[in-house]
């Protein structure tokens, strides 16, 4: 009875001791780098994160969009966010991932599309980024909004992505691009198999919601101007940073620039809309947005 007694008192006094030292041991703080299941934004109280709705024009048109602050006073790198064709895959939860790891993150529906004004066409998209790039660095708006000018990417997904290379390399306020699953205009639409997917991406788009637009008018577009449209030739005239990450093979004429240091390319074996892959390829951009930024 007596041992009894001994080993109930020892296993209290055990069962006391770890109390006191969970009870002690200090809270885990939010820092750069936790995942968001682990531990969220601590915020600034004089500049906290939070979401601006913005409006701007675009020839005429008006175009809608937001942006994710950042934490803290800034200014902020800032990612431009571009979707695709038509854009159901927004990759937010990759603009939330950027946004609590310091970075400012602007979203907007292209002419046409999601309720902005206009005709949808790929030029338009094209013109829309611009203008999207007019408004964030005018001296009106970039304090306000917390933009660092001088570290501003696109990172677009599928025909965003062939937005985010054309105008990424094209604009001199854009420091660098991101590219998931690249359409490639010039590649689709004049190689061996241009009639084919000239019949595919017809039939596609025939199937949406845009406005203002048919299946031929906005191949026609397409095909008017495509030689501008050669992202290949646009990536070995830059030296620009480049990442491109494809989940197909159409790309793989890319390889050849992977000796480049500014440039990356990257296949991965998922989807279209990297539906396995989402942690993977919001962490692989921010490490990407980081060493070019060089921010700790």
């Amino acid at each position: 009875m007596r041992n009894l007694y001994r080993f109930t008192f020892l296993i209290a006094f055990a069962a006391l001791l770890i109390s006191a030292c969970s009870s002690e041991a200090p809270k885990k703080q939010a820092k750069k780098g936790d995942k968001p299941l682990v531990a969220d934004i601590l915020i600034d109280s004089l500049y906290p994160a939070g979401l601006e709705e913005i409006q701007f024009n675009s020839s005429g048109d008006t175009i809608f969009g937001f942006q994710y602050l950042a934490n803290g006073r800034g200014p902020h790198p800032t990612v431009v966010l571009l979707h695709g064709l038509p854009g159901n895959e927004r990759n937010l939860d990759i603009a939330q991932h950027l946004r609590r790891n310091g970075y400012n993150v602007v979203f907007f529906d292209y002419r046409g599309s999601w309720g902005s004004e206009g005709k949808f066409s790929f030029e338009n998209c094209i013109g829309d980024t611009r203008a999207v790039i007019d408004h964030i660095t005018d001296p009106a708006n970039h304090d306000r909004l917390r933009i660092d000018t001088k570290n501003i990417f696109l990172v677009g997904h599928s025909m965003g992505a062939g937005l985010a290379l054309i105008n990424g390399i094209n604009d001199d306020r854009i420091k660098g691009a991101i590219g998931v699953s690249v359409f490639n205009p010039y590649t689709l639409l004049s190689g061996r198999a241009a009639q084919v997917n000239l019949i595919d991406i017809g039939a596609y788009v025939s199937k949406l919601g845009m406005l203002k637009t048919t299946p031929e008018s906005f191949l026609k577009g397409i095909l008017s101007d495509v030689q501008n449209y050669n992202i290949e030739q646009l990536v070995s005239g830059t030296k620009k940073p480049i990442l491109v990450i494809d989940e197909h093979k159409l790309n793989e004429y890319f390889k050849h620039y992977n000796r480049r240091r500014h440039f990356d390319y990257e296949i991965w074996n998922t989807d279209h809309a990297f539906t396995d892959k989402r942690l993977a390829l919001a962490a692989r951009i921010e490490r990407w947005l980081d060493s070019k930024t060089r921010r700790k």
